[in-house]
């Protein structure tokens, strides 16, 4: 895949033919239902040669034709990938170089699916078949006396899609708040319930693992969580499955974290397969303010925490394949509209520019609703999902985990496959 920056004046057909690809390939990989282009939005456009998105961070002296020659691409490429006039650049800011796969890395991707219309579902199982090599179907909410409450679209038609798409099925569960959480941790008729209810569930679908992710939890409930995360892993390989656990991106272990004070991840990674390090967690968060999603410079600085106590094969990198669509200016109260696809629907929303954030390498805009109201949006889009994948390769990680909302661009599955050999287990 390669990347196209539209530009003012830009048409799909005139994309089309400096590339020699059709209006309607380009219109389905980028998942548009019209010609539309928006000034500033980042255009897939399918190549014949494996393709990855590097990110560059211009240095003082550059200029596009050394820039060009250093990476042996014409010109012409790096100009249409990036928003460049002229030979002169500024140092610092970071630049997008659509580079040829010489070798590959492999790795794992987590897709976390939340269930929800079931043709629509398939429909996201479909788009990623070749891209993922286990899913977290969710199950439901464990309630406090260990009881778990299962989705009415949770079918064995879903779970079938997912397995003849060669990916293991680990079965997702969350707790409805923190309260539940410590009632659970604390209270062991709960517990028992809960580890018996658990391993019925394993059994009846047959999942090859379990994929926990807690609420907001009391940081006093670190020594409880411990000690559960502890018998879950036992309970769990015993019944030769594997345990995934997702924890909120952070940068430092302080105990007294609101957040992450009740992960101490040095040792819970001890005790579970995979550690998902979900950057929406702590940064572009449902409650605001508006913000980037998955900031890369942020999401950097947790990673190298995380890699001083967690190995580099448990680590998973948990990115959002969605947006945020918030009123401005902030309200707290206010909560955002969620943004289902894997991109923004710039086609609706029909804003006048996107604008890119250099330091977060993340896009957004601005726009008017109906009522008159000014609107923000944050969302992923190719050049976005790239950096994050190029921070996947940089630093070894084991893969990503994508907590995908309804459907998603093939375009994000596609970069994947371009730019790493996607771990497969065979499953009968």
């Amino acid at each position: 895949m390669f990347v196209h920056l539209v530009k003012k004046g830009d048409t799909l057909s005139g994309i089309g033919h400096d590339y020699e690809v059709s209006v309607e390939e380009l219109q389905y990989v980028n998942g548009m239902v019209d010609d539309a282009l928006v000034p500033g939005c980042s255009l897939l456009v399918p190549t014949s040669v494996p393709t990855t998105l590097l990110t560059y961070q211009v240095q003082a002296g550059d200029t596009v034709k050394k820039i060009a020659n250093r990476f042996h691409m014409p010109e012409r490429m790096l100009l249409a990938a990036n928003l460049v006039t002229g030979e002169t650049l500024q140092p610092g800011t970071h630049l997008t170089l659509p580079l040829p796969v010489l070798e590959k890395k492999t790795i794992e991707v987590n897709m976390r699916w939340e269930v929800q219309e079931e043709d629509l579902d398939l429909l996201t199982m479909e788009e990623a078949q070749d891209s993922v090599s286990t899913v977290s179907v969710a199950y439901g909410l464990a309630e406090s006396d260990g009881s778990l409450r299962m989705p009415p679209l949770l079918s064995r038609r879903l779970l079938a899609e997912t397995r003849r798409a060669k990916a293991e099925t680990l079965l997702l569960i969350t707790l409805a708040d923190g309260d539940v959480a410590e009632r659970l941790l604390s209270h062991l008729p709960s517990r028992r319930a809960f580890f018996s209810e658990l391993r019925s569930a394993l059994q009846e679908h047959g999942f090859r693992g379990l994929h926990l992710e807690m609420p907001p939890m009391s940081p006093k409930l670190r020594p409880l969580f411990n000690g559960f995360v502890r018998e879950l892993g036992l309970r769990v390989r015993r019944s030769g499955c594997m345990l995934y656990l997702g924890v909120p991106a952070h940068a430092a272990d302080d105990p007294e974290h609101p957040r992450s004070g009740v992960y101490d991840v040095q040792y819970l990674s001890q005790h579970v397969d995979r550690l998902v390090w979900n950057a929406d967690e702590e940064f572009g968060r449902l409650e605001g303010p508006p913000m980037a999603l998955a900031p890369l410079h942020l999401i950097r600085r947790t990673l190298h925490h995380a890699l001083t106590l967690v190995p580099r094969r448990k680590l998973l990198l948990g990115l959002p394949f969605f947006g945020y669509d918030w009123a401005t200016p902030f309200q707290p109260e206010q909560l955002p509209t969620l943004i289902l696809h894997g991109h923004c629907d710039e086609e609706v929303l029909m804003p006048k520019q996107i604008h890119w954030d250099d330091r977060a390498m993340a896009p957004m805009f601005t726009y008017r609703n109906e009522d008159g109201e000014t609107r923000e949006v944050w969302y992923e889009d190719a050049r976005s999902v790239a950096a994050k994948l190029n921070l996947v390769s940089e630093l070894g990680l084991a893969g990503i985990s994508c907590l995908v909302h309804g459907s998603t661009l093939e375009s994000n599955w596609g970069l994947l496959r371009d730019a790493f050999h996607i771990s497969k287990t065979n499953v009968s």
